[in-house]
């Protein structure tokens, strides 16, 4: 249903794509009316500003006009640039979209020939070729038009009734479309997948999880990365790759992953723990180095490790609908693992 308020404003969250048709040098403000009036109609006008002049750009007009819901021509006095086959841009518009079915409104002048001489054809040719386009035109539904008052009369009486009368698809922002069905089997999916993690989670509390054919704990990993390295008031970045237990990479993000963090956090707190290795590994090849800054894990590492801790039930991904950066928490097995390799055990006392 289309709902227009008193102020003749579109009341509704639902918008339609209208592809704007027109010559360009001799319709310049009117174009420029539709494209201020349509939206008020709850309309989005597109089409090119100027005629295409080759293969792509008519491809693009044709995608242009199929994504459309409708189309409306704007005519005024000349029949416009002409394509290789002598027939206007313009019309070849008009003649694909209605081989595609698009619901179409005409807006065309009454009396062009009454319009000021240089917006007019100017050669007996371009005259005779809009007089045949205007009679194609007049063979379905035509809504005249004299000046701006009257064209923007048109629209806000036709282009609602033809939105009625031919109702499509329009546009409407994601996070308003409602599907009652999808959302059920949305909410069963997550409590099922809650309930997964749960059981895995009482599964590696029991310690049957830890694989021991997996590497971890003391085991060492070769950490891949680029930094900056300083030598001789000189800055060059480098790649570098260091070893570094399993142990040594969980702790130094583990302590702050009890509620969720994002993964930018976890590969800072990386970047933090490979710095302190660094400058010894950097010098191995560079000797006169006396600083490195900037560490930057490389992908295939950062997601290796992830990937690793997440298997060994260390770790597990948090659900966060409203925010596109991917989120991480400790596991019960992931806390305990934690707690067991912080914790601070009582020496033995020493015989008297």
């Amino acid at each position: 249903m289309v709902v227009v308020g008193q102020d003749g404003v579109f009341v509704s969250d639902k918008r339609y794509q209208v592809f704007v048709s027109s010559t360009y040098s001799d319709l310049q403000s009117e174009r420029r009316l539709l494209t201020q009036i349509l939206p008020v109609l709850g309309c989005l006008p597109c089409g090119l500003e100027l005629n295409p002049s080759g293969v792509s750009a008519w491809a693009a007009i044709k995608k242009l006009i199929d994504e459309s819901d409708y189309y409306v021509l704007l005519v005024g006095s000349r029949y416009g640039s002409l394509s290789p086959s002598g027939v206007s841009y313009t019309h070849m518009e008009y003649v694909y979209a209605a081989t595609k079915q698009k619901p179409i409104l005409v807006l065309m002048h009454e009396a062009p020939e009454t319009r000021s001489i240089e917006l007019q054809e100017k050669t007996p040719e371009g005259r005779l070729k809009l007089r045949d386009f205007r009679l194609l035109l007049q063979r379905g539904l035509t809504v005249g038009w004299t000046d701006e008052r009257s064209l923007e009369m048109a629209l806000r009486q036709h282009i609602p009734q033809l939105i009625q009368s031919r109702p499509m698809p329009g546009w409407v922002r994601a996070n308003q479309v409602s599907n009652p069905q999808l959302e059920r089997e949305n909410q069963a999916l997550k409590q099922r997948l809650a309930e997964l993690e749960q059981e895995r989670d009482l599964w590696l509390g029991k310690g049957e999880g830890l694989a021991t054919s997996m590497a971890q704990g003391q085991d060492l990993f070769e950490v891949a990365y680029r930094c900056k390295a300083y030598a001789a008031g000189n800055c060059e970045e480098v790649s570098v790759r260091s070893q570094l237990s399993w142990n040594a990479l969980f702790l130094s993000f583990a302590p702050y992953m009890s509620q969720p963090q994002h993964e930018d956090f976890i590969a800072a707190k990386l970047a933090e723990r490979v710095q302190e290795v660094a400058l010894k590994d950097v010098q191995a090849s560079r000797p006169k180095t006396h600083a490195v800054t900037d560490i930057t894990l490389a992908p295939l590492c950062f997601n290796t490790i992830k990937l690793q801790f997440r298997t060994l039930g260390l770790i597990r991904r948090v659900p966060r609908p409203e925010d596109a950066r991917v989120w991480w928490q400790l596991t019960t097995a992931g806390e305990k693992h934690m707690t067991a390799l912080m914790a601070v055990r009582k020496t033995a006392p020493r015989p008297a």
